[in-house]
């Protein structure tokens, strides 16, 4: 694995997963003002804002991406097609599930995704977590229990869909590890252009929504800034990061998303929220923790 061949570029991978995490916290208050209304009442569909938001990134970063398409020789043709589809699934399920039940059920029960990649790593990538890391993922999923379960009278539409996010989410990740031959700019433009493409005839069928100005100005700040330039960077670091230690870290976006909601929109994060982060945090924190111990133990070894 790459990163076991220099330690440096695992710690700036780390660094990336942490940026991204921050990034994509900015999601839940960016979709509730583009939805705001509702579709009829001047606001913008969950569908419409998954696809336009996907076809902005991938706009951008297609020309940067033009002359490395030929890593993707270095890959079987499943990883990509799998990877459009496993992309297109969570990026419209949680962008329909935010627009329906509170921004933080809809992240935290995206991150699920974890469980996904745990089973899905040995199967897919011969990559087996260590006893250590299941310990870390019970942790943390005991304060995602714990925060869901100030959630029970929301709708099981929503609930569904933000489930399905994570099954998404945890899928892509995988999937992800395996495209890691190929360069992260085709990576990224081949995820969010597919995305598109695959939404838009959807788009077009329910009707496409008049933008404004301003909400035009939201779409691109959530199409780069937001969307595809966390995933440009997570790609980058899942060629130094497994994946299943990679989805602990992120996360990070359960406790940051939540409050990112509050602080721009005023929707504020329930009482079971604020018991939860403390299990998240600590799970993320031991793990890393484990990393520097076992990084540390292998620069002692090098120099005895």
């Amino acid at each position: 694995m790459n990163g076991a061949a220099d330690p440096g570029r695992k710690w700036f991978a780390i660094a990336a997963l942490v940026g991204c995490a921050a990034l994509w916290s900015l999601n839940g208050p960016l979709i509730k003002l583009l939805y705001a209304g509702g579709a009829e009442g001047g606001g913008v569909s969950g569908l419409s804002i998954a696809c336009y938001r996907s076809l902005v990134g991938g706009v951008f970063f297609l020309p940067l991406a033009l002359r490395r398409l030929d890593t993707l020789r270095n890959v079987s043709i499943g990883w990509p097609i799998a990877s459009v589809i496993a992309f297109t699934i969570m990026t419209y399920c949680f962008v329909a599930a935010t627009t329906k039940v509170h921004a933080a059920t809809a992240i935290l029960l995206q991150y699920t995704s974890p469980v996904w990649v745990f089973l899905l790593s040995p199967l897919l990538l011969r990559e087996r977590p260590g006893r250590s890391e299941g310990w870390v993922l019970l942790v943390c999923m005991a304060g995602i229990g714990i925060i869901l379960s100030g959630y029970a009278s929301h709708g099981l539409s929503g609930v569904g869909l933000a489930l399905a996010s994570g099954m998404g989410y945890g899928a892509l990740t995988v999937f992800l590890r395996g495209l890691r031959a190929v360069n992260p700019l085709v990576v990224v433009a081949m995820n969010a252009v597919g995305s598109g493409l695959l939404l838009a005839p959807a788009v077009i069928a329910s009707g496409v929504d008049q933008i404004e100005s301003r909400q035009f100005i939201l779409i691109v700040v959530l199409g780069l800034v937001q969307f595809t330039l966390p995933y440009l960077m997570f790609s980058w670091a899942l060629q130094y990061i497994e994946a299943h230690r990679a989805s602990l870290l992120l996360l990070l976006e359960t406790v940051l998303n939540p409050l990112f909601t509050f602080v721009i929109v005023g929707e504020k994060p329930p009482v079971a929220t604020m018991l939860g982060a403390p299990f998240i945090l600590a799970g993320v924190a031991g793990w890393l923790l484990l990393a520097w111990r076992r990084e540390s133990l292998s620069r002692l070894d090098r120099i005895g």
